[in-house]
């Protein structure tokens, strides 16, 4: 596999002034993914490049359902707590080597290996002693996931799983290539040495400019593959995205920058798709800020001087408030958010929240700080923000902004002073809770609808201790040459490039 690396400032086309191919796709994923470890990656990035590197039990259709990967056929025991999973003959790695049941054991214990330092490795405590081992007080080996044979797989689950589909699907479940991992260890996903079982492999990928993929030669439903190569394009700005798209030089975008939204919908409204999308926009303070150590009240005011509506009220149809941590739209029964306080009710509670920490006109409130990623758009959020704490509770606030890459990294190791601006996306409400529930929670309910009871509770938890502060839930936005064949706008925003072609070019 040859694979460069070079640190780049400028897009590939502009540092080497080559013309793209005329027949690859060229689809921009955002900002430089932080890893390709399918266990530790948590960007957008990450996640859009092992869609269509890697292939779990479960994979995704363009409209983002869950469908058949490498399991053809999945057997569940009457309790529900054993599912077989039978693999398919043809699986295949990228250098031919079969992919086996014992390759997803190994995947699987990795996630949930301490050592591996996964932040979403929690997605799998559903799986039998997963939780234990993630606390370190069982051995890896202990997960209830076992090879019967080379291509049956048996998992155990210590209770019910309302959405195990989704996680099935997820890259967390991936198999890992057990040659690659013993060779090169925590280095196996680095782009000069992973191996993976989808329907395109990597051949090129230059820092800050692109990851160059070509369809696999061993995939098994490699004849039903329309392009032969597709090029991935990072671009830290969603700017330099829509410059290249207008210029021909990008067939679809990752986002489309706020400011030029009514330029597209006037001028270029049969390539703009905007779709409602399971992605929150949220503050996550970190509980032992010097701000509010030990005084919640002061976080409650916080919360409840934001007024969400003008903060999205310049959106121009992209979000809407957010009152919830779950999108609304992916609860199974239908549920409401409960916005609170308005108007002037809402900043009187606030200001009485300011008093009861201890702060008025004698001892004003202290600074605070919000970390995020600089784009301009974010950078607009997080202003208005600022300006609204200043104006309900005299609150100064400090605007840190860097790469996008650094936030996960930031979050992820509380390298920060007060909150983190930051996007989570979910594909269920467990998921979207995840990553704000206390390591310890675990549902007890074992039907569907105990178990959204139950996750609704936790939510209100986390939401009534303000360590997660929801502001806005979005829409999917991108432009879509019309070339492109095979597009479906879905609430996951998911869209394999497997299932996606480009129409002949028209003669001259």
């Amino acid at each position: 596999m040859r694979l460069t690396a070079a640190l780049c400032t400028g897009l590939l086309l502009a540092a080497t002034g080559a013309a793209p191919a005329a027949d690859r796709l060229r689809i921009g994923i955002g900002p430089e993914p932080e890893t390709l470890d399918p266990h530790r990656g948590v960007s957008i990035g990450t996640a859009r490049l092992l869609l269509d590197l890697c292939e779990g039990l479960l994979t995704r259709d363009g409209a983002g359902r869950t469908v058949p990967g490498v399991a053809v056929r999945t057997d569940r025991s009457a309790d529900g707590l054993t599912l077989v999973f039978h693999l398919r003959a043809d699986a295949r790695w990228w250098n031919g080597d079969p992919v086996t049941a014992a390759d997803f054991v190994r995947g699987w214990r990795r996630a949930v290996d301490p050592a591996t330092a996964s932040g979403i490795a929690d997605l799998l405590d559903g799986v039998e002693h997963a939780a234990d081992i993630r606390r370190g007080r069982l051995p890896p080996d202990r997960l209830g996931i076992q090879a019967a044979d080379a291509r049956t797989l048996v998992v155990r689950l210590a209770r019910p799983v309302a959405d195990v589909d989704t996680i099935l699907a997820h890259r967390i479940t991936l198999p890992v290539h057990g040659p690659t991992l013993d060779a090169k260890g925590m280095d196996f996903a680095n782009a000069s040495n992973l191996m993976c079982n989808g329907p395109y492999r990597l051949i090129e990928h230059r820092l800050q400019q692109h990851y160059l993929l070509e369809r696999a030669d061993h995939w098994h439903g490699r004849a039903d593959v329309a392009l032969a190569q597709v090029e991935m394009r990072v671009a830290e700005r969603p700017e330099l995205e829509l410059n290249l798209f207008r210029s021909g030089d990008l067939h679809i975008t990752s986002a489309v920058p706020a400011a030029m939204l009514d330029w597209a919908r006037a001028e270029r409204a049969e390539a703009l798709h905007v779709h409602p999308w399971t992605i929150l926009s949220a503050l996550a303070a970190n509980p032992d800020g010097p701000a509010w150590r030990g005084n919640a009240a002061f976080l409650e005011a916080l919360d409840l001087a934001l007024d969400r509506e003008q903060l999205t009220a310049t959106s121009q149809g992209r979000s809407i408030p957010a009152y919830g941590l779950v999108p609304t739209t992916l609860w199974p029964a239908a549920v409401n958010a409960d916005p609170g306080p308005k108007g002037q009710a809402r900043r009187d509670a606030a200001q009485g929240a300011l008093r009861r920490a201890g702060f008025g006109p004698d001892r004003p409130p202290p600074r605070v700080e919000i970390v995020f990623a600089a784009t301009d758009a974010i950078r607009q959020r997080v202003v208005a923000i600022a300006a609204q704490w200043k104006q309900v509770l005299g609150v100064e606030t400090d605007l840190i902004g860097m790469e996008s890459r650094m936030i996960s990294t930031r979050l992820a190791q509380r390298d920060f002073q007060g909150f983190i601006y930051n996007n989570w996306i979910g594909y269920s409400p467990s998921q979207m809770l995840a990553p704000f529930l206390p390591p310890a929670f675990t549902l007890t309910a074992t039907d569907p609808a105990g178990q959204q009871a139950e996750l609704r509770r936790a939510e209100r938890a986390v939401l009534d201790s303000r360590h997660f502060i929801p502001l806005a839930q979005g829409s999917s936005l991108h432009m879509v040459a019309p070339p492109v064949r095979g597009w479906q706008d879905n609430l996951y925003d998911i869209h394999p490039v497997r299932l996606l072609s480009l129409a002949p070019a028209t003669p001259p």
